[in-house]
């Protein structure tokens, strides 16, 4: 077992030299994220790393999170499996939360899997032990335990696919909390560092084990040695379209379309000979065709190289718009509607609701909005604990009387057993899942079905109480077919005023 000093080493293995890393969000067909799904590469054929003369493996793994991040772990979908040894350890008696995560060479978390309860009932400890599928890429598991739920803290380290960790000491509290996000990132050989250059065939399995539609895809990953390709740009699929870091061809296999990733500056010089210019479209039609935004975006529409004149508008002849005579225009008035600050969507009309009442201020020239009034007279309404005025609105509220705290418990587990002797008694210590604030609540325990045949129960005593623990005390009755009494299961409440 690894403690807490051990987060800070670098654990097994380093990271591929040669890998460039695929990063992204995943959706599916329904436009939604594809959540813990496996992406599955299989290159083309097989190859060498340049310069280095490695052979590529020829299948890799990479997966996405919970938000359909492309990340290098799958996150833990199946609860801990959790042993239970008595004897052991110094961890209290108590309730724990247990999760885990699995961690790379670089010591990169994924996000923690679901969390499992555990009740010790007396001294003892835990053994956490790996999933039955243990990621192939996954250095190890980290564990989590604490004792509130949802606020578990790193306590540890297992390594490898069949390690283990005991927690033999009460869960302490660690800087390291659970993670909000899957760190773990995709490291896969890029297809331009690779001899013979070929492709990966990449398929989308979803985390029931399914195939995505449209999958599976050949794909070619460019960018050299430590390159970077987001696939929420698009998949970089094997047709000839080329994702940029890499130089612009003359003349591309096919003449197959190239595309750039940023600002293209022709520092002065022209572009000619273009058949057809697309703005805003990757199908155009004309010499230039414009389908979003405007021709001239820092000024509007030149015609024939000009401005045209003050007052002109672009106006239709029945054959084509040109700059022509606007007209009278009617005064415009444009009212904005907001709502706390922020702007609405514009609509032909606005509505006001029942609660409210409008009277046009005919003199000002103005409509005036007010709260409309309700047939309560101020200070008519009584209440305990509410005052409302003529507007039915709450003036002022006290408190009413405070809910009692109820707490239920069952227990089946750590009960003892009397001797077998008239009048005998034995006592266990029970702890509450959530304590009270103090020790002062009312307590009942019944024993519930399943007691024993061979003597019988005097009775069920309760004492020591504390904010979190109580004592149960078992009794024989008399000397008549006395034996050891076994109860099964024993029913709680408490109730704090």
């Amino acid at each position: 077992m690894l403690k807490i000093k051990a987060f800070l080493l670098l654990i097994i293995a380093t990271t591929t030299a040669y890998g460039g890393t695929v990063t992204g969000t995943l959706q599916g067909p329904s436009g939604l994220p594809v959540k813990n799904g496996t992406l599955n590469f299989v290159l083309q054929q097989a190859g060498l790393i340049v310069g280095a003369g490695s052979v590529v493996p020829t299948t890799a793994s990479c997966y996405t999170s919970a938000d359909g991040s492309v990340v290098g772990l799958p996150n833990p979908l199946t609860l801990p499996s959790v042993a239970i040894t008595y004897g052991s350890g110094t961890m209290a008696a108590g309730i724990y939360y247990v999760a885990f995560t699995f961690y790379d060479a670089s010591f990169n978390l994924t996000l923690a899997s679901p969390e499992l309860e555990v009740q010790l009932t007396s001294t003892g400890s835990l053994i956490i032990s790996p999933p039955a599928t243990f990621p192939p890429n996954a250095v190890g598991m980290t564990v989590f335990a604490g004792t509130v739920s949802g606020a578990e803290t790193a306590q540890g380290n297992s390594t490898g696919s069949s390690g283990t960790f005991v927690q033999n000491e009460t869960p302490v509290t660690t800087a390291i909390t659970i993670p909000a996000v899957n760190a773990t990132a995709c490291s896969i050989a890029f297809n331009d560092t690779i001899i013979p250059y070929s492709g990966y065939n990449v398929s989308l399995i979803s985390s029931s084990g399914n195939a995505y539609p449209g999958w599976p895809q050949a794909w070619q990953l460019n960018g050299g040695l430590s390159g970077t390709v987001n696939v929420s740009n698009g998949a970089p699929l094997w047709n000839g379209t080329t994702i940029y870091p890499q130089p612009i061809l003359a003349q591309p296999l096919n003449h197959g379309p190239q595309s750039i990733s940023g600002v293209l500056n022709m520092t002065g010089y022209n572009v000619l000979n273009v058949g057809a210019l697309g703005v805003g479209t990757s199908t155009p039609a004309w010499p230039v065709d414009v389908e979003n935004g405007f021709i001239n975006s820092s000024g509007g529409y030149l015609f024939n190289g000009g401005a045209g004149s003050t007052g002109q508008c672009l106006v239709s002849n029945g054959t084509y718009f040109g700059p022509g005579s606007c007209g009278t225009l009617p005064a415009i008035f444009y009212q904005v509607v907001q709502g706390n600050g922020t702007l609405f969507a514009q609509q032909p009309q606005i509505n006001f609701s029942a609660r409210f009442s409008l009277a046009n201020d005919v003199p000002s020239t103005r409509t005036d909005v007010d709260l409309a009034t309700t047939a309560v007279t101020p200070g008519s309404y009584t209440n305990p604990n509410v005052t409302v005025d003529a507007y039915g609105r709450v003036t002022a509220a006290t408190s009413g009387p405070a809910v009692p705290n109820i707490e239920p418990l069952i227990i089946n587990s750590g009960i003892c057993t009397t001797a077998a002797s008239a009048f005998a008694n034995c006592s266990f210590t029970v702890t509450w899942p959530s304590a009270f604030a103090d020790g002062n609540y009312a307590l009942t325990c019944t024993s519930g079905p399943g007691q024993g045949t061979n003597a019988v129960l005097l009775g069920l005593f309760v004492s020591n109480q504390t904010a979190t623990t109580f004592q149960i005390t078992l009794q024989n009755a008399d000397s008549s077919g006395a034996g050891a009494t076994t109860v099964n299961q024993i029913n709680c409440i408490g109730v704090h005023p």
